[in-house]
């Protein structure tokens, strides 16, 4: 009796495990999903499993929470939390999180992307700013940074400019140099010393006068000997 007792309790134990290795080993189609033994159908997108299926009831599915979503058909009792776009890593959305489709962020204005999953942004870095005696050769974008050169000899920029600007030519100007320019300052000019001018001026209006003069004087002579010709003519007549 309990050599029969043993084998009865062995082959009970044995049909168990082969329904356990049965029901561990069962596949399911790609439309449902393993609960219990039985192989249930998956809830749409935008929804998540409430309750697994019985064998005399469906799956029950329920829409997912405000600030969950669900992006494909999935045997999940949870719905996974809408990505956050934070600011502190520069970024904005670029498309608000909905019940089957995640937040999709971007960079913030004047920060470029370095870390993309998904087709989002998900960590961004500040545009390098150029320094002075640099200029801009490549704006940054949303997803390259600035890149920056040096200024050439005899032109300058403060950092903020797409080329350098050459120095202000002051003598070909007619001004005073006061101090060179250099990659990061224009040069400083500033109008003639006016103490060599004036004698300039004077200079140039005495001339006039002694031409002036001279001119008259001149006149006058010939005028002097033309007259009393003209009255020797008179005479003879």
């Amino acid at each position: 009796m309990t050599s029969g007792g043993n084998s009865l309790t062995a082959a009970v134990l044995l049909i168990i495990m082969m329904k356990v290795f049965s029901v561990l080993t069962q596949s399911c189609p790609s439309t449902m999903y393993q609960a219990q033994g039985l192989c249930c159908q998956k809830c749409p997108a935008g929804n998540r499993v409430k309750t697994d299926c019985t064998e005399t009831a469906h799956t029950s599915c329920v829409a997912c929470e405000d600030g969950t979503h669900m992006d494909k058909p999935s045997g999940l009792k949870q719905c996974t939390h809408c990505t956050i776009c934070d600011l502190s890593f520069g970024l904005k959305e670029n498309r608000t999180c909905t019940s089957t489709l995640d937040t999709v962020c971007k960079p913030e204005d004047g920060f470029y992307c370095v870390d993309v999953a998904a087709g989002s942004c998900m960590a961004a870095h500040k545009h390098r700013q150029c320094q002075p005696g640099e200029y801009i050769s490549q704006t940054g974008t949303a997803f390259r940074d600035t890149e920056c050169s040096d200024c050439s000899n005899g032109t300058f920029s403060d950092g903020t400019l797409k080329f350098c600007r050459p120095h202000r030519p002051c003598e070909s100007l007619n001004l005073k140099l006061i101090r060179p320019g250099n990659a990061t300052t224009d040069a400083q000019c500033e109008e003639q010393d006016q103490d060599n001018v004036v004698p300039i001026i004077i200079g140039c209006l005495l001339t006039i006068l002694v031409i002036g003069i001279v001119i008259v004087i001149v006149i006058y002579v010939k005028r002097k000997t033309l007259c009393p010709k003209r009255g020797e003519n008179n005479r003879e007549q």
